[in-house]
């Protein structure tokens, strides 16, 4: 950054702007840049801190002091400055502009009458004048999904020191303020999932880091981690020789707050109850009819205390840093404005769910989806409300509404929990929406395998169909109950249920459940042996699911299908459909269809004498199962378990574990790339023509799970030459953990 904005001081912008919340390190990256430059401005760079300035026209004596220029009579002194400047090839650093920003005129006047002045100035808002380049500065990056490792190193004169060179920067500004307040601090590779934590609490906001990193003198990293859930109380105790309000974060946040006007600082606080983000339909939904709230937001991003994003379907989004929006929860609960906000917002998005919720299982679910899971954090806290409330009858409407949301997206338990305590608060509510909700918490049981807890909601659904007379309701039961009784061994049953069901949809001419009861039908046919009419049932479910547009079902047909297709003889056709549906899967975002797809490519691929990539496609199954936190259910154990023991069994013990493992360690994308590649195509050719021999040898002792002190002492060097090698052979695979380099190995049949 400091590089991106000295390039801009040498370039042919003459006002360069950097806007930011308080505390993202606009000061410090200002003077930092300033000091690189200094030998490029022979007329000097002159620093001007405006901080405690709050007069406009106080600025041009603040400036005249700076440059030494004194005022001894009555002229205008912005004429004095003029004259000073002259030509001189001078930098201009203006620090703090926000408070004084009514003078962004003189910047103006100064840059006009000085061809050769260059202006650097700091500020949480835009100047808004001609030749103006803003260039926001962005909190610290945030560790992703990937392991992190530490590497180890050795200062010259033998003392040990921890390099962090593969953190995310963020992390790496903790540990570094961290150390420098407990110098005998001890960071193990296990500290680093806490540390990580911190920084996302903080979003990444340098002054917030280090804020918190003072604490590590009184709490442990675990104990500081939990603790952030509330921010502000613990950000605070800053150096003494910073200005006051960067001496705790609330202190910061307020600097603005108060230079905000009444109606600024009236929807920052309706705001501050979003969490996650949101919509300008949103935030309008939950503030005063009169208030211009596009205007305002707009002023909120200009002001550095709103983030304004596009997401990736093309919707404008919002959203405050954490930090920022505890400070304005404090003020919604001081202004005594929280409880009518709250029901402002609980209410919106129940009409937003009630609208949404259904249709992620629809023929437009593609462009729903998105929409969904950005507000799900929004969907949680109205559910909470209601609950709070003792309201159930809006909390199971909601939650009746999100259930097929929550099935696709994976969110198991959490669904079924809001499910289960809807049914409770909701007793007084309408059957049909009762009849809904058990249904819902029976799927998501089944998903969980939790098969006793949700053949329970299924029989208690298909009884209150019963009562109410509701045949539709009646056939969906029956259809959701069947597969629990072939879970418990009950295939005949299953079959039985099935077909009463499919005869209720068919009579009541309604499509749903009708697709659903046929591929079940499929399934059940193909378990009891019948695959001629296991391979009718699917190719009439598939039909009917997609002149429905139903995606989410056409994925589990293609699966089911596909084994039937291999049981049948007909290896080709059955890759075909398995690899159909995970490309169907993976594009939905659907983490349950994924996995059974590579499940099914991988005994596809056993079957066709591929040993070896079976192995490595039902470790990268194993993994996601472990991910979604979806155990096998029964059935499924009862067909995995004898074919992976036969698969150990052909390529032997030691091979199967170094497949599997290879396959656990894949990253999802690359393991969805290599089942959809055809069983002929090789991966492309290693590049170990690139690594040493010693950076093989390194390679090698990775994929073995040893430590960076473990590799020194069997290569016989030591951990800072281990700790060179590694980051050498990262760099040229192109990886940034260990598991990903032990996946690279694997993949390129490296070791």
């Amino acid at each position: 950054e400091i590089a991106q904005l000295v390039d801009a001081l040498r370039g042919e912008d003459r006002l360069l702007t950097l806007t930011g919340p308080g505390g993202v390190g606009k000061t410090r990256l200002a003077v930092a840049a300033a000091a690189a430059t200094a030998r490029d401005f022979p007329g000097g760079v002159c620093y001007v801190s405006l901080a405690n300035v709050a007069d406009p026209d106080r600025v041009p004596p603040e400036i005249a002091d700076a440059l030494g220029v004194h005022q001894t009579g009555p002229g205008d002194i912005t004429e004095l400055l003029v004259a000073a400047l002259g030509s001189r090839h001078l930098l201009l650093v203006l620090d703090n502009f926000e408070p004084v920003i009514d003078a962004a005129p003189l910047v103006a006047t100064l840059l006009a009458a000085c061809p050769a002045l260059t202006v650097l100035v700091t500020s949480r808002i835009r100047l808004r004048i001609s030749g103006e380049r803003e260039r926001p500065v962005q909190p610290l990056p945030l560790a992703g999904d990937a392991d992190r490792s530490l590497v180890w190193a050795v200062k010259s004169g033998g003392h040990a020191r921890r390099g962090w060179d593969y953190l995310a920067p963020a992390e790496q500004l903790f540990l570094e303020r961290a150390q420098a307040v407990r110098p005998g601090l001890v960071v193990a590779p296990e500290d680093l999932s806490h540390v990580a934590t911190i920084c996302q609490h903080l979003d990444g906001l340098p002054l917030a880091i280090e804020l918190a990193a003072a604490r590590v003198n009184a709490l442990a990293l675990p104990d500081l981690a939990n603790r952030l859930g509330s921010r502000l109380p613990l950000l605070t105790g800053g150096p003494r020789d910073v200005p006051a309000r960067l001496r705790t974060m609330r202190d910061a946040i307020a600097w603005s707050y108060d230079l905000l006007d009444d109606d600024e600082q009236r929807i920052f606080r309706r705001l501050a109850i979003f969490s996650g983000g949101f919509t300008l339909a949103a935030a309008e939904g939950i503030s005063a009819p009169e208030l211009p709230v596009l205007d305002l937001l707009a002023s909120l991003v200009d002001k550095s205390l709103l983030d304004m994003q596009v997401t990736g379907s093309g919707e404008t989004r919002y959203r405050f840093l954490e930090t920022i929006r505890e400070f304005g929860m404090e003020q919604l609960a001081a202004w005594r404005e929280q409880e009518e906000t709250a029901q402002r917002h609980a209410s919106w998005f129940l009409a937003f769910a009630e609208e949404a919720g259904p249709r992620a299982r629809q023929a437009d679910a593609e462009s729903w989806l998105p929409r969904l899971s950005d507000e799900h954090a929004n969907f949680v806290a109205a559910l909470a409300w209601f609950q709070q409330q003792d309201d159930g009858e809006h909390m199971l409407r909601m939650a009746v509404s999100l259930w097929p949301f929550w099935q696709e997206q994976n969110h198991f338990a959490e669904g079924l929990r809001w499910l289960e305590l809807s049914l409770e608060h909701g007793q007084e509510a309408p059957a049909a929406q009762r009849l809904r909700a058990m249904s819902g918490a029976g799927t998501l049981a089944w998903y969980l395998t939790q098969v006793e807890r949700a053949s329970a909601w299924h029989e208690q659904a298909l009884a209150l169909a019963r009562a109410e007379g509701d045949r539709v309701a009646e056939a969906r039961a029956l259809c959701d109950r069947s597969w629990l009784l072939a879970e418990q061994g009950d295939l005949v049953g299953a079959i039985a249920s099935s077909e009463s069901s499919l005869a209720l949809a068919r009579a009541a001419g309604v499509s749903d459940p009708t697709a659903l009861v046929l591929h079940n039908l499929a399934c059940f046919s193909r378990m009891a042996g019948d695959l001629p009419r296991a391979s009718d049932y699917a190719s009439e479910a598939l039909a009917l699911a997609r002149s429905e547009g139903w995606e989410w079902l056409v994925t589990m047909i293609l699966v089911g299908y596909g084994y039937t297709a291999l049981e049948l003889g007909d290896r080709e056709r059955a890759a075909a459909l398995m690899r159909e549906a995970l490309e169907l899967g993976a594009h939905r975002g659907d983490l349950v269809d994924v996995n059974t797809a590579l499940e099914g490519l991988a005994t596809v691929a056993f079957a066709s004498g591929q040993s070896v990539r079976a192995a490595r496609l039902f470790g990268a199954a194993a993994a996601l199962r472990d991910a979604i936190v979806m155990p096998m259910a029964p059935t499924e154990r009862a067909y995995f378990v004898p074919l992976l023991d036969r698969l150990r069994a052909t390529i032997g013990e030691a091979s199967f574990e170094a497949a599997w493992s290879a396959g656990r360690a894949l990253p999802r994308e690359l393991a969805i790339s290599e089942a959809l590649a055809p069983p002929s195509t090789r991966p492309s050719a290693p590049r170990l023509p690139r690594l040493t021999a010693r950076e093989q040898d390194v390679l090698r002792e990775l994929s073995a799970g040893k430590s960076n002190r473990e590799i020194s002492e069997a290569l016989f060097v030591s951990p800072t030459t281990v700790a060179t090698h590694i980051a050498s052979l990262f760099r040229k695979i192109g990886v940034d953990s260990r598991a990903e380099a032990i996946a690279w190995a694997h993949h390129h049949e490296a070791l």
